[in-house]
């Protein structure tokens, strides 16, 4: 086992070796250094990605120890770094004729085929490398890349998965799962997983963490609380869990523990801006809307391109219905950030509201344009275009909603109710019907659309055997 004194130890002696060799360099001197500290010299400078450094060191190693053949594994790396691979390869084949089984010699090579496209062999290689490598986790991380990269998302998970079976508290492979879970889209198998790991190693607080941001995807903020505090009971100072709970006690509108645990992250960095427009955010879901605006404005005087603090107080302007002067606000907040459809949303509100309906659907258009899959934003879109532009416009900015996502009832609603207004009858029960069969629960949408509906025998005849 290895102590924090030894720990320390190889810290100063990679320091006097770096102080060492920087010296020799500067004054263009000759210094003796042994194969272990020349190795750790050349690992140090690869890591910060200084080659030319590296390469240095290797010179000189080559000089002080010519017939070491741990060197030419370090040169394989380097050139595999700098991207010259036929280079490398040659180095490759010097170590394969002495120990063709090496380990770290199969890593290098994997890696070569990966970055070559060839990431078959790259498989196979790193395969062969598990039989005798010391940490089988990181070659275990290397498959699943290559699997991904394959487009074989469950091989790759799968991999990661037994590595955590060998290394149960490997971070890098919790944090790797987890992110492969969310890319797939798999936020309740990833509960299953993470609870079912838990129960065995339930002091692995980023397991918690992890398990907490499924549930927050899956809006289920009461479980993600529950596996936030046991994150914190396990490690009290995780910034990032406190954070998230503070997020979370916010979307269910406890304000007075999403505040306490937003300070619990200012006692831990006294600057985090996140913290303090989550505090922002509690003076403003408890309507203390003077406050929430003089919080948000402290944040903007210090950070002046802190985006989210100029539209937390257009924000609460629009909701004081100071309405005048919520536009700068929201325009400085574009002009730090211009990809976040929420701002543009806003901006589409406020324009429409003062009347300036070109303007309003241009912001739409951004918006939707930036986060397509946003329904609510196509619907609002579509209701001033139609109400105020161009009925038929308005019909067919639903139509490219509905190619989007054709199983949202709320859409086929919707669109009924423009179908009926403009005297459309026969096209609207076709879409009636479409989300009486997609949803018959969301079919009061279409009288919150057009009251007038009720009074039209056809419609309420067809909801009424829907309805059976």
């Amino acid at each position: 086992m290895h102590s924090d004194s030894e720990d320390e130890h190889d810290e100063d002696r990679l320091t006097e070796c770096l102080v060492r060799f920087e010296h020799m360099l500067a004054n263009d001197d000759q210094y003796y250094f042994d194969v272990a500290d020349l190795e750790e010299l050349i690992e140090h400078y690869m890591e910060r990605l200084d080659l030319d450094k590296a390469w240095k060191v290797l010179e000189l190693a080559s000089t002080q120890h010519p017939h070491s053949s741990e060197f030419e594994l370090k040169r394989a790396d380097i050139l595999a770094l700098k991207g010259d691979y036929e280079e490398a390869m040659k180095s490759i084949k010097l170590l394969e004729a002495i120990a063709p089984n090496n380990p770290d010699m199969l890593i290098t090579k994997g890696s070569i085929f990966s970055k070559t496209g060839k990431h078959d062999k790259a498989v196979e290689l790193y395969n062969r490398a598990l039989e005798t490598a010391e940490n089988r986790s990181d070659v275990r991380l290397l498959l699943s890349y290559e699997y991904q990269t394959l487009g074989n998302q469950q091989e790759a998970l799968s991999q990661l998965k037994i590595g955590l079976l060998e290394s149960p508290k490997d971070q890098g492979l919790i944090y790797e799962i987890s992110f492969l879970f969310d890319m797939m889209g798999e936020s309740k198998t990833a509960i299953e997983f993470f609870k079912k790991y838990l129960d065995e190693h339930p002091y692995q607080y980023n397991a918690w963490y992890n398990l907490a941001t499924f549930y927050i995807k899956d809006k289920d903020f009461e479980q993600a609380i529950w596996a936030l505090d046991l994150c914190l009971a396990v490690n009290e100072n995780h910034l990032m869990a406190h954070q998230e709970i503070g997020d979370c006690y916010l979307e269910i509108e406890n304000w007075d523990k999403a505040e306490e645990h937003f300070n619990e992250v200012l006692e831990l960095d006294e600057d985090n801006v996140d913290a303090l427009i989550g505090i922002a955010e509690c003076s403003e879901g408890r309507q203390d809307f003077d406050l929430a605006f003089k919080r948000y404005k402290e944040i903007a005087e210090s950070d002046a391109f802190h985006a989210e603090a100029w539209y937390g107080m257009a924000v609460v302007r629009e909701k004081q219905e100071r309405y005048s002067e919520c536009l700068p606000y929201i325009e400085k907040a574009l002009e730090i950030d211009s990809s976040d459809p929420e701002y543009w949303n806003f901006l589409a509100d406020l324009k429409a509201h003062q009347g300036d309906y070109d303007d309003a659907l241009d912001a739409f258009d951004r918006a939707t344009e930036l986060h397509p899959e946003d329904i609510q934003s196509w619907i609002a879109k579509a209701e001033l275009v139609f109400n105020h532009i161009d009925r038929e416009m308005g019909t067919e900015i639903l139509m490219e909603a509905m190619k989007i996502s054709p199983e949202n009832a709320e859409l086929h609603y919707r669109q009924c109710a423009f179908l009926l207004a403009s005297g459309k009858m026969v096209e609207a029960l076709n879409f009636l019907q479409n989300g009486l069969e997609l949803d018959y629960n969301k079919h009061l949408l279409l009288f919150e659309q057009f009251p007038e509906a009720i009074n039209i025998p056809r419609v309420m005849d067809l909801i009424q055997i829907y309805g059976q």
